[in-house]
Order: C-alpha cells, then structure tokens, then sequence
C-alpha cells in the first residue's frame, strides 16, 4: 500500500511537472529550495542551547569567579554587559545557581565571616580585630543589598577602643553609602530599618549614630529615627495631605453639584482651606452659691444649791472662820451650733480634637454669561453646599466668562480623526479577507466545475449514435460522422474501463510534453 501510495505521488508530481513551462519550473525549484534552507536554519537554531543569564550586575571579583567555577564544570558560557552579566543554557541555570550558592557565590563583592575560618600564624589580636570589623561589613552589606530598592551599598564602621575613664568613652559610628535602583527610592521606614540592622549588628553601636547616604550625595537617615525634626517633618507633610483632600473632595461635590445645574464641563471650582491642627485641652470650674449641706446643735442647763469649795489654806480648812464670797445657790446654760455648707462645683475637661476649619476660601467660574439672579442663586447653593461662615471670615468667589475651547476641539478632531483611520483600517481589513476569500471560493468552484465538464464530456450521457445524428438540424458529411462513431466508441471505453483509458491519457500528455 505505501509503496503504490509512493509511486502514485511520484506519478503525480511528475505530471504536474511536465505540465509547467520553463520559468514556472523554476519558481517552484526556488520555492523548494528557500523552503529546504528555512527548515534547515531553524533546525540548527533549535539545537544550539538557549543563553540565559545567570547572574547580573556582578562584582569582577565575583564575575572572576564564577567564569572559574564555570570552567572548572565545563559548561559553556557567555559574558555581556562587559563582564558583568554571565550567561549559560537555560536547562542549567537552576541547579548552577544552587551549586554556586553552595560554594557562597557571589559574595556581592563583600567579604563576610567565612574569612574567619582561616588561621594565619603570628595574626595579633589588632590584626584579628581588624578582620573581624571587615568581615561584620561585608555582612551587612550583604543583608542590606537584599532590599528590592538597593543595588549596591557599601558600609564602614568605626568602633573606638575602650577607655578605663568614662568621661573618656566614644561611641561607636558607622556609615552607610546605598546605590539604589533606577526609579527606586527609599521611605523614612526603610532607611529606618537599615540604621537598626547596622546598629543591632555592632555592639555599642546606636541608631542615631548610623548615617545613610545615597550615592547622589543626600543624607538620607536626617530626621529619621528620631534625628532632628523628624516628627514634625511626618506631622507637617500628614497636616497638608489632609488639606488637600479635604479640599479635592469640597471641589468635587460643589462641581458635581453645579454640573447639574449648568451643564457638564460648565464649571471649574477650586476651594482654599485653612485647618486648625492646634490640639487645645479646656479645665473649666465654676462655683455656685452656698447651700446648708448639715446642721448641729448642742445646749446644756443646770441649776440648784451649789457651795463653792474656796480656794486652798487656812480659811478653808477652819471651820469656825468665816469665807468671804460664798454663795448658797445658781443657774448655769451651755449652747453649740454647728452648720456644714455644700459649695457648688461645676468641673468642665474637654479636648478640642485638631483639624477644624479656621478659614475657607471659594472660587466658582462658570461657562458663558450669567444674570444677577442666577448668580445669588448659585452663591446661596455654594454657600450652603461649603458651609461659608462670613463671621470666620470666609471668601466666596463667583463669576462667568467664556471658556476657551480650542485645545479640547482640537483634541477632539484628532480623537475623531483617529477613530476614523482606525475604522477605516478595520474595514479595509475585513473587505480584503472577505474578497480574498470569495476570489479563493470562486477559483476552487471554478476549478471543480471545469473538472465536472471534463468528467462529463469524456464519461456522457450514453447516447447512441442515431440520436445524435437526430440531434443535428443540418445533415453531417461523411467525415463528421466518422468522428462521432469514434466519440462514442471513446465513451464507451471510458465507461467500461475508466483506469486504463486515464493511463493512456496520461501516457499522451507525457509524450506531448517531451
């Protein structure tokens, strides 16, 4: 079966082949040939390995490196970005990543602590000091270059010697130069968190002491962390997004409000505010008039004979010897009194939250021009829609004049304009595929109708030769009806051995064409 399906095609082709003259062969042999070329170009293209890149941004230190372990492995590699982008295929850029990771590559240009597993002999306690301080740098460069801001940051740390005095004693200081990402930008958070990474990672080392730095030259840590004026910097910047929102959202509802009103884009409003952000605490105490809160009162009466002892000595301790003064009887009364007043007292403690209007300043511009009435009526609406106070000394502004309307014209022609080139194009488009389809359509049908008409001139309706002859008005010359007994003889033979009559066709056309 394959083979005959093999020697059908070859069959085919060949007498497509015969069928085509000199510059149609040689179209196709081009056409043949550009299509062997592509296919080969893309096979060698497929099998060449993709370069991706492995690394980018590194240090010649690390690029150095990683080329070394790279070749120490055999895997084939590209440099770019003169040198600091290494490349390798892509089905091993995962599991090289993981290896180089293993081996602490890249270091980032940094040297940390495993400098520190090295010995040298004869190292002083100065000298192991002094490694140390450059291995803690290089590790927090490391951490700090992990922020998705930061491209590159180096730090330097100064850690003076202990004192025996304390009078004597510096602290620590440490300085951080950050290399920040194109567009990037670092918050007061973020600068924040890297003078306390490097302060938690130095002993003795405080905050407020670490300074950061851009590469531009801006200090980027004063006022942070307590520096300076950093709180009133926040409380300055939160008070004026405050302003302006509150007065965004006033423009907002009167505009909307008076759209309605004169139409959309009729109106422009701008509003000025001035906010209280005095935060004011009020003790107020007032004393009423005096109340009877409770009453006491105590008296005592006694009466009777009563002899007064005398005073101490001779007269009285005689009996014989009178007492001048002495009395036979009298009368004694005692009264307390005692009033409690309730004293009225009326405490007041209130806070006064910050953020009231202090002053409020409208403008109104409508379109065209506007009556007097029109026009209080808009003030009353606006009045009311803003809370105007004219007591706290509030401004309302409003007045009409054309707009100018030539830019939104002219943007609005080029908008139209565009739409149009733009349905135009869709149109052009869409009427190409479709006539490109009704010509194909139309070429298939014609082709298939063309080969009906062959199919049914050579394989017709069986007619015999009578009929035909009938057919005719005129009377056929000897010649002519010799011509149509062989038609039907052909006719004949087609019906009944339809293959053996195509390969003698096809026989003809080959010799015609040689």
């Amino acid at each position: 079966m394959v083979k005959e399906f093999l020697l059908k095609c070859r069959e085919t082709l060949l007498e497509r082949w015969n069928k085509l003259d000199s510059k149609q062969r040689i179209l196709f042999a081009g056409g043949v040939l550009l299509i062997l070329l592509v296919t080969v170009y893309l096979i060698i293209i497929a099998s060449k390995p993709k370069f991706v890149p492995l690394y980018t941004n590194l240090d010649q230190q690390d690029a150095a490196a990683i080329v070394e372990q790279l070749k120490g492995k055999k895997v084939a590699y590209r440099l770019s970005d003169d040198g600091s982008t290494v490349l390798v295929p892509e089905s091993q850029k995962y599991e090289l990543r993981l290896e180089l990771a293993n081996q602490g590559l890249p270091k980032g240009g940094s040297v940390g602590f495993e400098t520190l597993n090295q010995t040298r002999f004869g190292e002083t306690e100065s000298e192991r000091k002094a490694r140390y301080l450059i291995a803690l740098q290089g590790e927090l460069e490391r951490t700090i270059r992990r922020l998705d801001a930061v491209d590159d940051v180096r730090v330097h740390i100064v850690a003076p010697e202990p004192s025996l005095f304390i009078d004597q004693t510096k602290d620590a200081t440490a300085a951080v130069l950050v290399k920040l990402k194109p567009g990037r930008s670092l918050q007061d958070q973020q600068v924040e968190g890297i003078m306390r990474i490097v302060a938690a990672g130095v002993e003795g080392l405080k905050p407020e002491n670490v300074t950061v730095v851009d590469t531009q030259g801006n200090v980027l840590s004063e006022g942070v962390g307590g520096q300076g004026t950093s709180q009133t910097s926040k409380l300055t910047a939160n008070q004026m997004q405050l302003v302006q929102e509150y007065e965004k959202q006033l423009e907002k509802s009167i505009q909307s409000m008076l759209e309605r009103v004169v139409g959309q884009g009729k109106v422009v409003v701008r509003a000025n505010a001035t906010l209280n952000f005095d935060q004011v605490e009020i003790n107020n105490e007032v004393y009423g008039d005096k109340q009877i809160r409770s009453q006491q009162q105590t008296e005592e009466i006694s009466s009777g004979n009563a002899n007064p002892q005398g005073v101490a000595g001779t007269p009285s301790n005689i009996p014989t010897y009178a007492q001048p003064g002495t009395q036979t009887g009298g009368q004694y009364q005692k009264t307390e009194k005692t009033t409690n007043y309730e004293v009225d007292k009326n405490s007041e403690h209130r806070i006064v939250a910050p953020g009231q209007v202090k002053q409020l300043s409208v403008a109104v511009v409508v379109d065209g021009q506007l009556d007097l009435l029109k026009q209080r009526e808009i003030e009353n609406l606006v009045t009311a829609a803003a809370g105007i106070n004219q007591s706290r000394g509030d401004n309302l502004t409003v007045t009409s004049m054309p707009f100018n309307t030539t830019w939104s014209q002219q943007m609005a022609k080029e908008m139209a304009a565009a739409r149009r080139r733009e349905q135009l194009l869709k149109f052009g488009v869409t009427a190409a595929v479709i006539i490109s389809f009704g010509l194909a359509l139309w070429f298939v049908l014609k082709r298939r109708r063309r080969a009906e008409e062959e199919i049914d001139y050579i394989a017709g309706p069986a007619m015999s030769l009578d009929e035909v002859l009938a057919t005719k008005e005129t009377e056929l010359s000897p010649e002519e009806k010799e011509r149509a007994r062989m038609v039907e003889h052909i006719q004949n033979l087609v019906r009944q051995s339809p293959k053996e009559v195509a390969q003698l066709l096809k026989t003809w056309l080959g010799e015609e064409s040689r």
